[in-house]
């Protein structure tokens, strides 16, 4: 169930819209550049030391053909490295790499009102083991589509406007494939063994913002082209596979004397009607039955706040909490069998830093985090459930 590319999709377009808003003016050609490097050691309470990486850069060039007609133009690179994760997401040496490419036509109907379709392109490259090499990740994904948005703006003093976007993505997994349904019958088709994870996006989402306070609606449905859904028998029925998430989100950003603060909370429930077969080893002829095992609710909170010392200088530091709960799904204990508990899954982090403004569109910040993982599956071969980590790092910011 890989799902996190669609929170990169739909933030790159909003990031993109965000930033290029603020710069239209007079000028014909208004660039824009926004890049976050970071470096980071990490120390798991079990296994060995690690490092890792992270590359977010965003460039576009915003061009004013008209007082009323504009074209705006993005490209998003983002690399993953090494980490620490929440449970359930991917082990700590996954990486990943993205390429995204959006264009969008925006057209000034009245003072208010605003239109803004687009198209995007997207190519996500994943390494999920030390010899598997960026073209032949399992779960590499290539997506296209387009959207269709409106801004209503009530507000010019304080950035007051409100935001209506619909948006679309055709999405497939070139190298994916069920290695368990071609082991047992060799001579199964690319439909029914590849492809699995292909599927149609939807999304709408209304996003109000005014004076750097920030909110928003999202309903997301995922609609899978071959995967079907499996039954209490072990065999997959007729019904193909279909999930959707509904998300709420809050947050402002706002300085108060030398403080800066910048919290934001979103509540996500997620519905698939797939279920799961736990099999403990090849062969086995009394699996577990998961119904509605992908069914969640979750709660994720970051409350980060700077305190200027100087012009220059800032100490911080930042609460993160993520918390979900499955509605159906059993935890599992230390021999891999279901428990009566439902599974519920913690992550949370605690920050310090120091920052210094290089200048005006630079800054770099040096940091230290502590993180607790906590749930009540116990069973962890494959992925880490419980664990508790360090990691200290540096970033850089280079934005304008």
């Amino acid at each position: 169930m890989k799902k996190i590319f669609l929170s990169a999709l739909i933030a790159a377009g909003l990031a993109g819209r965000l930033c290029a808003a603020s710069a239209e003016d007079s000028r014909i050609f208004t660039p824009f550049f926004d890049m976050t490097l970071s470096e980071a050691a990490f120390l798991p309470s079990e296994g060995n030391i690690f490092s890792g990486g992270n590359m977010n850069t965003q460039v576009g060039l915003l061009a004013k053909a008209t007082r009323k007609d504009h074209l705006f133009g993005l490209y998003n690179f983002n690399y993953s490295g090494q980490g620490f994760t929440p449970q359930d997401s991917k082990q700590f040496t996954d990486r990943s790499m993205s390429h995204g490419f959006n264009i969008e036509y925006r057209r000034v109907l009245t003072d208010r009102i605003r239109i803004r379709p687009g198209l995007s392109l997207n190519r996500e490259y994943r390494r999920t083991g030390a010899n598997e090499v960026w073209k032949n990740g399992l779960y590499n994904m290539n997506s296209f589509g387009g959207q269709l948005a409106a801004d209503y703006t009530f507000n010019e003093e304080k950035n007051g406007y409100v935001t209506v976007q619909y948006l679309f993505r055709n999405v497939k997994f070139p190298n994916y494939t069920d290695l368990l349904r071609e082991f047992q019958n060799a001579g199964n088709t690319a439909e029914t063994s590849g492809g699995l994870q292909d599927q149609a996006m939807g999304q709408i989402s209304l996003r109000p913002s005014w004076n750097r306070f920030f909110a928003g609606l999202t309903y997301t449905v995922q609609n899978y082209k071959n995967q079907r859904v499996v039954a209490n028998t072990g065999v997959y029925g007729d019904d193909k596979q279909r999930d959707s998430d509904t998300a709420l989100d809050f947050g402002f950003h706002h300085s108060l004397w030398i403080f800066e603060l910048s919290p934001m909370v979103s509540y996500t429930m997620h519905s698939s009607n797939q279920n799961f077969m736990l099999y403990k080893f090849l062969g086995d002829t009394s699996p577990q039955f998961g119904e509605k095992y992908y069914d969640f609710k979750e709660l994720a909170l970051s409350v980060p706040l700077d305190l200027n010392i100087t012009g220059k200088w800032a100490v911080g530091g930042a609460l993160g909490l993520q918390r979900r709960a499955y509605d159906k799904r059993s935890a599992r204990d230390t021999d891999n069998n279901f428990t009566s508990a439902k599974q519920v899954n913690t992550m949370t982090t605690l920050t310090a830093s120091i920052r210094k403004r290089i200048n005006e569109v630079a800054m770099v910040r040096l940091f230290g985090s502590f993180i607790v993982a906590d749930s009540n599956n116990k069973f962890e071969k494959y992925l880490p459930y419980n664990y508790t980590g360090k990691s200290f790092g540096i970033a850089y910011q280079l934005s304008y």
